[in-house]
C-alpha cells in the first residue's frame, strides 16, 4: 500500500481533502508490534492516536477484586486477610481500518484502556497535535473528523455498557441495576 493511500482505508477520514490527508501523513509512522506486546496502558499520558493497517489489538481495564480469606489453625485459631486480586478484562477488539488512542484528542488526554496486540500488528501512528494544528487550520475537516471520532466513542462505551449490564446480570442473577 502506498503511504499516500494510507489513511483512505479508515473509514475516520474518509472524505476527508487530499491535501488534508498529505499534511496529516507527513508525521505519521508505521510502527510493527508482535504479538502480546502492548501499545498502551491504562493511566499513561496520550500523545498518539493510532489506526490498525493489519493485525488485531485487543482493549483491556484492569479490575481488582477484594476476597476475604481466611486461615483456620487447630479449629481455635482463625485468622483472616483481605487480598487483592488484580485481572485483565478485554472490553474491546480493534481490527485493520479502525482507530485506537482518541484519548490523545480528547482531554484531559490519558489512555483510558490498555492496548495489546493479539498477533502480530501493523499500526500507523499520528501525533495529535499535529492532527489538532491541521484541525485548526483547517476547521471544517476537523468538524467532519471530531464527529466521526464522537460516534466511535459513543459506539465503544454503548458495547462496554452492553457487555457490563450482561456480565451484571449474569453474575448476580438480577434484572434491576
Amino acid at each position: 500500500m502506498f503511504k499516500q493511500d494510507l489513511l483512505k482505508c479508515f473509514p475516520i477520514f474518509q472524505d476527508i481533502p487530499q491535501e488534508h490527508l498529505s499534511e496529516i501523513l507527513q508525521w505519521g509512522k508505521i510502527l510493527e508490534f508482535d504479538s502480546n506486546e502492548t501499545i498502551f496502558q491504562n493511566g499513561e499520558d496520550a500523545f498518539d492516536l493510532y489506526g490498525i493497517v493489519d493485525g488485531e489489538v485487543e482493549l483491556s481495564i484492569m479490575v481488582k477484586d477484594k476476597i476475604l480469606k481466611t486461615d483456620i489453625q487447630y479449629e481455635k485459631s482463625i485468622q483472616t486477610h483481605i487480598e487483592t486480586i488484580e485481572k485483565d478484562i478485554i472490553v474491546d477488539s480493534i481490527a485493520p481500518g479502525e482507530i485506537l488512542g482518541w484519548s490523545a484528542l480528547i482531554e484531559p488526554g490519558q489512555y483510558t484502556t490498555t492496548a495489546r496486540c493479539s498477533k502480530s500488528t501493523r499500526i500507523v501512528s499520528l501525533p495529535a497535535d499535529k492532527l489538532k494544528a491541521v484541525f485548526i487550520k483547517n476547521p471544517q475537516t476537523g468538524y467532519v473528523f471530531m464527529g466521526r471520532l464522537a460516534m466511535i466513542i459513543s459506539q465503544r462505551l454503548k458495547h462496554r455498557t452492553d457487555k457490563l449490564i450482561e456480565s451484571w446480570s449474569q453474575a448476580f442473577d438480577v434484572v434491576r441495576i
